[in-house]
């Protein structure tokens, strides 16, 4: 069984570097690292592993990017957010008007 355990962790391993990768790029360089945001259909996201360790990876990615990471399923689409609150000139730039404020 030890080699089952192992695979099981590689397997898991892969699927954080998969969506560390996937939540990396959805970062904006001039949002400092805030705002990750990454969408995809539920069905791309079960075909990933069980939900559950999907969403648990999804954690683990995000510990590693310093996220705050929320993970919920809604209308089909599997999400993973970083919660975490940017600081106010991030703020400013990421609303519609952004860097026409100044």
């Amino acid at each position: 069984m030890p080699m089952a355990r192992e695979a099981r962790r590689h397997r898991f391993e892969d699927l954080v570097g998969l969506l560390e990768k996937l939540m990396r790029q959805s970062l904006r360089d001039e949002f400092g690292g805030y705002y990750g945001n990454v969408t995809m259909p539920l069905h791309r996201a079960a075909g990933l592993g069980p939900i559950g360790t999907t969403r648990r990876a999804a954690r683990a990615a995000g510990e590693r990017l310093g996220w705050d990471t929320y993970t919920y399923l809604v209308d089909g689409m599997f999400i993973i957010r970083d919660r975490r609150r940017p600081p106010e000139e991030i703020r400013v730039l990421a609303t519609p008007a952004g860097g026409r404020l100044h």
